[in-house]
């Protein structure tokens, strides 16, 4: 049975590493039949949730009129969610972030996303820099029930581009393949 997964592309710099990354990823699930509907949020227009609770109330509905606006269904449609996110200063960039926080109102009307998985590069050459980062997206999946299909960490790439070749990017594909 096909999924339809959502893949939640982070960073502002498009053609850069984690775009690269999303892309393998993409290629593998496409090619087990899954749905693929993929977003930036890296240049997406989103406030941080204002904990102002309106969504408890009004069955899941942000009372903030931004670009979530158009994320909420694709979110109330997914199966799966993968992030595909570079590190900014040892956690997921703020554009990410803010979209996090403001899945917030699932709790008013959950979403159905019952499983994830997580595509993360970053510069630094001491691989063990990206555990703040990691452990802040296994908690959230926890918290969310949320089932962890597994985690593609790729360090030591920085410019542009230089992602090319790492077999990273293969592990990334055959994520993307095995979810079916």
């Amino acid at each position: 049975m096909s999924k339809n997964i959502l893949l939640v592309h982070a960073s502002p710099r498009e053609g850069g590493n984690s775009s690269i990354l999303a892309d393998w990823f993409e290629r593998g699930a496409l090619e087990a039949g899954n749905e693929v509907t993929r977003i930036s949020v890296g240049h997406a227009k989103i406030s941080g949730c204002m904990a102002c609770e309106y969504c408890f109330s009004h069955d899941g509905e942000c009372v903030q009129k931004d670009d979530m606006q158009k994320f909420y269904p694709l979110l109330h449609e997914a199966d799966v969610i993968v992030y595909a996110t570079p590190m900014y200063f040892y956690n997921f960039p703020a554009q990410l972030r803010a979209f996090q926080d403001r899945m917030f109102c699932g709790i008013g009307k959950p979403f159905g996303i019952t499983q994830t998985a997580l595509l993360l590069c970053f510069e630094d050459k001491d691989e063990t820099t990206c555990e703040p980062a990691v452990n802040s997206y296994r908690v959230a999946a926890n918290y969310c029930k949320q089932e962890n299909l597994g985690e593609v960490i790729i360090n030591n790439v920085y410019e542009k581009g230089a992602i090319e070749g790492n077999p990273g990017l293969q592990k990334a594909y055959e994520l993307g393949l095995s979810i079916k």
